[in-house]
């Protein structure tokens, strides 16, 4: 499994150039994108060639899905990733039945088709909203109904949602393409002040890390959604994963 940086951790830090510079400077060599930073693909892909650094994976928001996916394969043909994942569903497209959960379930699906055609992977990033309800009923369970569509967990949010991730873990661990790399600490809220740089938070990395081995994951993407210090979580997650990926995994 690779270390990668989420480029959603440094989202603060201005242009795309500064971003990715100081990703650079923490040591990682593979990002993970988050849409099109205001940029034309062809200019957006200049830029990330530029840094150097390899582009493991894509996120795009369901309305670029929706009104931008010939865009979205250009750049993923001109970044050379072979993987696109749905990050995030905007309240007014969140699904309050079954029913509705079940046509998300098709459309990605139908997305799905249609990227890999073109040699891209989709993959469904959970938050909490989507790990409601029963196990093996919650949205997450009908997203992932369809063998089409694969998984990126993150694990600073199975931390905060449900009683034992490695459960979950297990249940999909053939359909795991890449994880978020985020802790967190349940008993500090519901807010952003719950999450924690990596190894300072309740996750249980080694036996996590263990599953994972035994899955198809081939990214661990460092994120933090609100940390204070930047290249901190940055380095303080590329360090703690090297050191546990070595002593844990081997």
């Amino acid at each position: 499994m690779r270390i990668a940086a989420q480029l959603y951790t440094v989202r603060q830090l201005g242009d795309l150039v500064a971003q990715l510079d100081l990703i650079s400077a923490c040591g990682f060599t593979d990002i993970e994108t988050i849409g099109f930073h205001d940029l034309l693909p062809r200019d957006m892909a200049r830029l990330v060639t530029q840094s150097g650094l390899s582009v493991r994976s894509a996120h795009f928001d369901w309305d670029e899905f929706e009104g931008r996916f010939d865009e979205i394969l250009t750049l993923l043909d001109l970044m050379n990733c072979p993987v696109a994942v749905m990050p995030w569903l905007p309240p007014e497209v969140r699904p309050s039945t079954t029913e509705g959960w079940e046509a998300v379930a098709q459309q990605l699906a139908q997305w799905a088709k249609r990227l890999a055609h073109h040699g891209v992977r989709l993959a469904y990033h959970n938050h909490d909203f989507d790990l409601v309800g029963e196990f093996g009923e919650m949205p997450l369970d009908l997203v992932l109904a369809n063998e089409t569509v694969f998984w990126q967990p993150d694990i600073g949010w199975l931390a905060v949602s449900v009683a034992d991730p490695a459960d979950l873990l297990c249940r999909y661990a053939g359909r795991i393409l890449s994880v978020h790399a985020k802790d967190a600490d349940p008993r500090a809220g519901q807010g952003d002040d719950r999450w924690r740089n990596l190894g300072k938070g309740v996750v249980d990395w080694s036996r996590l890390l263990g599953i994972l081995e035994n899955s198809p994951c081939s990214d661990l993407f460092v994120e933090h959604d609100e940390t204070p210090n930047h290249a901190e979580t940055l380095l303080t997650g590329r360090h703690f994963l090297l050191n546990q990926l070595k002593t844990e995994v081997g």
